[in-house]
């Protein structure tokens, strides 16, 4: 059957003009005639060698050369972290459609040269065949992933089935990758929604001081405090103990980034901080004029952010 077709094993020495199969001759180099043997699977051309020239028309894996169940079957010879690439064509220069990562079996489907037609989880195409373990080899190989699988307790009744590792198409692989980066936005956005709470809880904290005093100097939040005097009483409400300075503040916390910024993260900027609230603006105390207000978080250039809740 065609399914079993590297079973048949073909040699072919074009040579000397002559084509051989295990058990039988086909001379081609002083007959006019074309040769064929019996139907199996789909036509190959031999041209290669043949001294007067004729093309040479055969049915491919005519006669069995070895026994084995997964003769017509290979597995990729790649390294760890690599893969193998199934091409459109058989040409480096052609589409890829699908990646076989190492130890991936396929299907072959055609006549073992250069290039290797396969079939493997669905993907079609062609192979380099360097990097393809057939034959003899695949066999060794499909009973050696049989064997593992077998002494880790799996099911290896169907090894085709529950062994064996296939293809990925390029479709599957961009969904796989699409897929993967929803999880890693949502794992982030879990992350930032899993402080939300505390960081709000700051920042509600200190909006009720809005329109109280700036007093240099000041660390009270009712009579007066400056910017640190103001992030420092904030904190400190909440356990927190904060340096006294807006530069040492810059080292208070951990560092993120403006575009990681959430509700609760401490804003440094050159003799200034303010507590971020959300939507761009920070809670601070700004001057004598204004007193304890909002303000852009981006009013002048940011130094650093410090996350510390």
């Amino acid at each position: 059957m065609y399914s079993k077709s590297l079973k048949y094993g073909l040699l072919a020495a074009a040579l000397t003009g002559t084509v051989f199969w295990t058990g039988k001759q086909a001379f081609a180099a002083d007959t006019e005639e074309k040769l064929a043997e019996p139907k199996t699977g789909s036509a190959m051309i031999l041209n290669d060698g043949d001294s007067s020239g004729q093309v040479i028309e055969t049915e491919e894996y005519v006669t069995p050369t070895e026994e084995g169940e997964y003769l017509d079957m290979g597995f990729t010879n790649v390294d760890e972290g690599s893969f193998l690439y199934i091409r459109s064509e058989a040409t480096k220069e052609s589409e890829w459609v699908g990646k076989l990562y190492p130890d991936c079996a396929v299907h072959v489907q055609g006549v073992v040269g250069e290039w290797i037609p396969v079939e493997s989880g669905g993907v079609t195409g062609y192979v380099k065949s360097e990097f393809l373990l057939t034959g003899n080899d695949a066999q060794a190989k499909a009973e050696k992933l049989i064997g593992e699988a077998a002494a880790r307790g799996e099911a290896v009744a169907k090894p085709e089935e529950t062994v064996f590792a296939y293809a990925q198409s390029r479709e599957a692989e961009a969904a796989a990758i699409a897929e993967a980066q929803a999880a890693e936005a949502a794992a982030r956005e879990a992350a930032i929604q899993s402080q939300l709470p505390a960081g709000q809880a700051v920042v509600d904290f200190a909006c009720q001081f809005i329109g109280n005093s700036y007093v240099w100097g000041g660390t009270s939040l009712t009579n007066g405090a400056d910017c640190s005097g103001f992030v420092q009483a904030v904190y400190a409400n909440f356990g927190i103990s904060m340096p006294r300075t807006s530069s040492q503040m810059r080292s208070a916390g951990v560092e993120v980034s403006f575009e990681q910024a959430i509700p609760g993260d401490v804003f440094c900027y050159e003799g200034h901080v303010g507590i971020y609230i959300g939507d761009g603006q920070i809670v601070n105390a700004i001057d004598e004029t204004h007193g304890i207000g909002i303000s852009s978080a981006t009013y002048t250039n940011i130094i650093t952010i410090r996350r510390l809740v």
